[in-house]
């Protein structure tokens, strides 16, 4: 059993690593901005230890930090305090790590290992975060996700209420995806393996499926006709800001995919999810509660 700090712990990303850590009966903390939060409290009832506290709150960090074998982190970008903001929680989170003789299972982005800027702020955060990270005398494994599943879930952006998924590729392209359940995995097996996983770093991928075939997929999964919607990049523009709209135009450019089987064969013991798995696992009443499901 490993005694294991997760920050984040009440978003998707933490959420999902505390879970399984739970699951194989690890020992948890879980740093979390507020304990009454209802996601917190579930930690807690599922056998969690809760201690509050923030990113950019280095005393609080390292007590929750103090003793633990592992540590699961990521920054958190979007936030007010810019691309800044961002790196410097990652930093933090490094040090903390280091000074607590950690291992540290650090949720970066796909291709964040290489110093070259993309202009996208969320991605260029990280590879700072990385370059600092490769400086430090630590025990780290670095995990690369790419574009969430998850992200289908909200609901205003990908309109699944209307019967349509809207996004701003276009209908045949193809897409690395990754669920947050995938990367829980392959924490929880770098927690527990650290000596395997100690200075690896691993883009991670689920699945690759256009817009298309993932339309079919959820027709299939919710029991009604959903069908493929390409968003105005524009439009996205000007709802989401430059920076998705940026974003989504280097992932309808981009040629360079990840070998999904070469990866998912690496790691055997990760339990993969296609696209289709994932959704089969997702509780579509509460996220489309109006949904009229056929039969």
């Amino acid at each position: 059993m490993a005694t294991v700090l997760v920050i984040g712990a009440t978003g998707k990303q933490g959420g999902a690593v505390a879970e399984l850590l739970l699951d194989h009966g690890h020992d948890v903390t879980a740093y979390v901005r507020s304990p009454e939060a209802p996601s917190a409290r579930a930690l807690s009832a599922a056998g969690a230890r809760l201690i509050p506290g923030d990113l950019a709150d280095p005393e609080a960090l390292a007590r929750a930090a103090r003793g633990v074998d592992a540590i699961f982190g990521l920054s958190v970008p979007f936030g007010s305090g810019g691309k800044d903001e961002e790196v410097a929680q990652g930093r933090l989170l490094v040090d903390v790590a280091m000074r607590a003789g950690a291992h540290l299972v650090y949720s970066s982005v796909r291709g964040a290992d290489r110093l070259a800027a993309t202009d996208i702020d969320h991605a260029d955060s990280k590879q700072l975060v990385e370059a600092y990270l490769r400086e430090q005398e630590i025990r780290a494994t670095v995990l690369g996700p790419v574009y969430f599943m998850e992200n289908v879930l909200n609901v205003g952006f990908s309109r699944l209420g209307d019967g349509v998924l809207a996004n701003p590729l276009s209908a045949a392209k193809p897409l690395d995806q990754v669920t947050v359940r995938d990367i829980a995995g392959l924490a929880v097996h770098a927690i527990e393996h650290p000596d395997r996983f100690a200075g690896e770093r691993i883009d991670v991928v689920s699945d690759r499926v256009t817009g298309e075939e993932a339309a079919r997929i959820l027709s299939d999964v919710l029991g009604r006709e959903i069908s493929y919607y390409r968003l105005p990049l524009d439009q996205v523009r000007q709802w989401a800001g430059d920076e998705i709209a940026d974003m989504f135009q280097r992932f309808e450019e981009n040629t360079d995919f990840l070998d999904v089987d070469g990866l998912h064969a690496a790691y055997p013991d990760v339990a993969w999810h296609s696209y289709a798995d994932w959704a089969r696992t997702v509780d579509w009443d509460a996220v489309l509660p109006s949904r009229t499901m056929a039969g």
